[in-house]
Parts: structure tokens; sequence; C-alpha cells
């Protein structure tokens, strides 16, 4: 990619605004921002409560094997199981689960941090991570929207 882009996040209050360029990042994500991008929510896709650009660029920061499960939304021949599998996977690394372990999908991260979150006096319900068939769906318009790129069109799967 020859062009650099840019996140801006908006100020709050007396906080100006800030750009982020693909540069500024320790880690290099020029290959990943526009994942980056349409997976954290942008124009087309939905925001994840609480998951800012920047919580992604750390978590993939962290966790550099996840760049190799994320290359599925790269693959203009993709089925819709692969995106949906990789976009889960993501989400449970998001979501601070353990996909390794046989019981970890996000219907059962999902009820896990829900009675967790019971048991306080505060708890914020949006924070709690998508079931399996919202993630599927959140998963399949981030690979629309990151196919869509100009010079890729893809057909909706």
């Amino acid at each position: 990619m020859k062009e650099n882009l840019y996140f801006r996040k908006c100020g709050k209050g007396r906080t100006p605004d800030v750009l982020y360029s693909t540069t500024s990042f320790k880690y290099k994500f020029s290959r990943i921002i526009l994942f980056i991008h349409a997976f954290s929510g942008c124009d087309t896709t939905s925001v994840l409560f609480g998951h800012g650009k920047t919580k992604f660029c750390s978590l993939l920061e962290k966790n550099r094997h996840l760049e190799e499960k994320i290359q599925v939304f790269f693959n203009s021949e993709a089925t819709i199981d692969q995106v949906a599998k990789a976009g889960e996977t993501f989400l449970i690394h998001l979501y601070g689960g353990n996909p390794r372990t046989s019981a970890c999908d996000l219907n059962h991260l999902h009820y896990r941090l829900f009675t967790q979150s019971a048991t306080k006096a505060r708890s914020t319900l949006a924070r709690l991570p998508p079931t399996v068939d919202a993630a599927r769906f959140q998963a399949l318009r981030s690979y629309l929207q990151k196919q869509k790129r100009p010079g890729h069109e893809k057909n909706s799967l």
C-alpha cells in the first residue's frame, strides 16, 4: 500500500482531535489497516462497544499470530465459514477468551462474562461479546467492506 492511511480519533471537550498514521505505530499495520478499520467499526459495519481501533492495534501487536488468522479477510476466494471462523477467533481474543479450550466459543464466553458481571453492583451489558451469530454477520460485513475497496470489488457472499 503506497499511500499513507490515517485514523482520526475525535477529541472530547478541550481535547483536540488526533491523527494516527500507519507509520506511527510500533508494529507496522499498513498491511492490515483496512481489516482494523472495517472490523472495529466504520460507516458500513457496527462498532463493538468499548473496543476502539487502538485496542485492535494493541491486540494485534501483543498477539502477532492473529495476523495469520485474519489473512482470510484478504482472500477474495474465502468461504463464508472461513470468514466467520476467523472473525470468531479474533473476537474471542479481543474479549479475553482462550480459543484453544474446547469449551470456548463466543456463546460460552458471552455467558461466562454475563454471569461475572451479574454479581457486580454496576455492569454494562453492552460490553459483553457478541453471540456467535452476531459475530458471524460482523465478520461477513467486515469481509465485504474489505473486499469492496477500490479495484477489488466483490459481490456479497
